[in-house]
């Protein structure tokens, strides 16, 4: 089991499959909707201009393949039971569409997290209506019928264009389910809305024809000198908050400019998610986003005392998650653990054989701290780039760039030639070849063919190579490329 503040980076599926039975008390999770769209987060730099250009952070389009057709069957036979009834069926109504691929996706995965939960746990899947009502059916064959406690509507305001065809869509829907009939719920209260005479700290109500003084706050009517003799009662009560509902429109979407904003595609607001958490579990519990994303649901169980595990399938959403707890738990610091990544030179070649996707997103936003990117065919020999300050020329701050190729196996001397062309065509300053085997006598003639780059580095000049071959195994004994002065950071 892993410990308190553990970020995975992997499959979900697989990493919960890992999990003992019955050792979570609440999931909480944001998965993707289906929506069809690929979402973007920017890079941002510490010290350079705001980027041209957004970093991919994951793809919500879906579509029926080998992957989808062997877990659609898995659930069939092996999970049979209602969800390989439910998903037979509707097979039959939706065929071998991406809205099936997406389902089984949810599926096989939502299996695992009711597997997951004690019989006290709690499941809450935030998704939209492009899918809610699919979603639905498969809790209900994992979890059961009974085991449905609510829909809930978070109902925000946004800036939204008229279609002219329909209303604007300004909600998503949260389910929540579960494990058991003793599940762990602390009652929310909404806030009351408050007359004119309340705030005042007493209220007046006819009752059967008697005129009751409700006091609230008797140190306000004392104040006030209220003449008591002109009502027939006076009653002492308390000012009774309802209890929550099911839409909630208390809690807003979150803006560009909030503090908590990280930039990260679909970010919702820690509120919604402290409400969920407060609500479903208790202190010290511990709480599992297998959808982690930049980690809200991991920000409100840090703030209000819960343990927690986040597990998300990139390299960028781990550091955007350390970056969130570093920004708003300064304390916590060191204490996050990320595990599912390299540790050594053996897990960062099997890494490389296994994810050369993987291998070369970690090479660039973790090892190198650049900026990957976006595409990933016909990418022009680029796979990261840091744009980083040079100075002022004519009174305006100058940048320079670097950018980076990763070879996860075998390279040539051509191919370091075809990048130095690269970096030519992306007007690169600099350049970093990464790779996993020791390169020849040739290939480093042509790197220092490429020359070196004078940088200021207030007042004294430092020269660097203008293109460098990294090997990664360099990384693990404390020796990193040669890289131009300037802190970096995802997110």
């Amino acid at each position: 089991m892993h410990e308190n503040r553990t970020l995975i980076r992997g499959d979900n599926l697989e990493e919960m499959r890992k999990f003992p039975d019955a050792c979570i008390d609440l999931i909480a999770t944001d998965p993707p909707f289906n929506s069809k769209r690929d979402y973007f987060v920017p890079y941002r730099d510490e010290h350079g201009k705001q980027p041209d250009a957004l970093v991919k952070a994951f793809t919500d389009t879906w579509a029926w393949g080998d992957a989808a057709e062997d877990t659609c069957k898995s659930l069939i036979v092996e999970e049979g039971g209602q969800i390989g009834a439910t998903i037979q069926g509707l097979q039959q109504f939706l065929n071998e569409t991406p809205m099936m691929a997406y389902l089984v996706m949810m599926a096989a995965r939502i299996v695992e997290m009711h597997r997951l939960l004690k019989d006290t746990g709690s499941l809450y899947l935030h998704c939209d209506p492009s899918a809610s009502h699919y979603l639905k059916i498969v809790l209900d064959a994992i979890f059961g019928i009974s085991q449905f406690q609510n829909e809930i509507i978070w109902n925000y305001h946004r800036f939204s264009r008229n279609s002219g065809r329909r209303f604007a869509r300004m909600n998503d829907i949260i389910f929540f389910y579960s494990k058991g009939n003793k599940n762990t719920f602390n009652f929310q209260y909404a806030e009351r809305r408050k007359s004119s005479v309340e705030e005042k700290g007493w209220d007046t109500v006819v009752d059967k024809g008697v005129k009751k003084l409700l006091i609230y706050d008797m140190e306000k009517v004392q104040q006030a000198g209220i003449d008591f003799e002109r009502y027939d009662k006076v009653v002492t009560t308390k000012k009774l908050d309802p209890a929550m509902g099911q839409v909630w429109s208390d809690i807003q979407f979150l803006n560009s400019q909030a503090k908590e904003r990280t930039g990260y595609p679909t970010q919702k607001p820690v509120a919604l998610y402290k409400r969920i958490v407060a609500a479903s579990s208790n202190e010290g519990d511990l709480v599992l986003d297998p959808f982690c994303g930049c980690g809200t649901t991991l920000m409100a169980a840090e703030e209000l005392g819960r343990q927690w595990i986040g597990i998300d399938l990139t390299y960028l959403a781990t550091g955007a998650v350390k970056h969130q707890i570093e920004k708003f738990f300064p304390q916590l610091r060191d204490s996050v653990i990320v595990s599912g990544t390299p540790e050594d030179t053996d897990t960062a070649l099997a890494l490389a054989r296994r994810d050369p996707a993987g291998f070369e997103e970690w090479c660039v936003t973790h090892v190198l701290k650049f900026k990957s990117n976006a595409k990933k065919v016909a990418d022009g020999g680029i796979d990261g780039l840091y744009t980083f300050p040079i100075g002022k020329i004519k009174g305006r701050q100058a940048y320079g760039k670097m950018v980076a190729q990763v070879k996860g196996g075998g390279y040539t001397l051509s191919q370091i030639r075809d990048f130095r062309t690269a970096m030519q065509n992306a007007k690169a300053d600099l350049g970093v070849f990464v790779v996993t085997r020791k390169p020849t006598r040739g290939m480093l003639d042509e790197v220092r063919r490429a020359g070196t780059y004078q940088i200021d580095a207030g007042g004294f000049t430092v020269s660097m190579p203008c293109l460098q071959i990294y090997q990664i195994q360099d990384y693990f004994t404390g020796i990193l490329p040669k890289l131009p002065f300037g802190d970096r950071q995802l997110l």
